[in-house]
């Protein structure tokens, strides 16, 4: 599922570069940051289907991240959230996946690498085989010979100082998100399209 966001050719390569988002002064954190951790250089592999890309051979992605809240003096960082979803205050959303922790203490630090069934992804702009066509558009010859390109992975995470964050007004609550930029490889038509049938 492809997740768009209005944002210029700018800020999208600035979000790449620094991934994480500032936050609101008004919430209880200090600091909340999320960043992609490492470097992730397994590719997600997309696989022809008659003339064209269509399915997304990978059936999951482990994405590389780590989380990172600092509550302001006198608070705790009573639960954080990292989730697929850009749904405020982690309203339900069962199409997305999400990491729950309750670190109960003022400054709280994560890295983690969690395994994501593609479905539940978001893209900020093209997914994986939108990216594989929009290749294919300068060159046919992707079909046969295969080609790598890129596309980019949203997460977001949220913190408070209260044991719940759904509906929690701006004073008890804090969230930023990133983009994680995610190689792919359009597998050429004698690998993959067999495969796709």
């Amino acid at each position: 599922m492809t997740f768009v966001k209005t944002i210029s050719a700018l800020a999208v390569s600035s979000a790449i570069l620094a991934v994480s988002t500032g936050i609101a002064a008004a919430g209880p954190m200090q600091n909340l940051s999320i960043s992609k951790n490492g470097i992730d250089a397994v590719p997600i592999e997309v696989s022809v289907v008659g003339g064209s890309f269509k399915k997304i051979k990978s059936p999951s992605h482990k994405f590389l991240l780590k989380i990172y809240a600092k509550a302001k003096l006198a608070k705790k960082v009573k639960v954080a959230q990292v989730t697929t979803s850009d749904a405020p205050y982690l309203e339900a959303d069962p199409g997305t996946w999400s990491m729950k922790y309750y670190p109960n203490k003022r400054t709280f630090s994560k890295s983690l690498s969690p395994v994501i069934t593609m479905s539940k992804v978001r893209w900020s702009g093209a997914d994986p085989i939108q990216a594989c066509n929009n290749k294919l558009k300068s060159s046919r010859n992707i079909l046969t010979k295969g080609t790598t390109t890129q596309a980019t992975a949203y997460f977001q995470l949220h913190a408070s100082n209260k044991n719940g964050l759904k509906g929690l007004s701006d004073s008890k609550h804090n969230s930023t998100w990133m983009w994680y930029p995610v190689q792919v490889k359009c597998l050429p038509n004698a690998i993959g399209g067999k495969l796709s049938n």
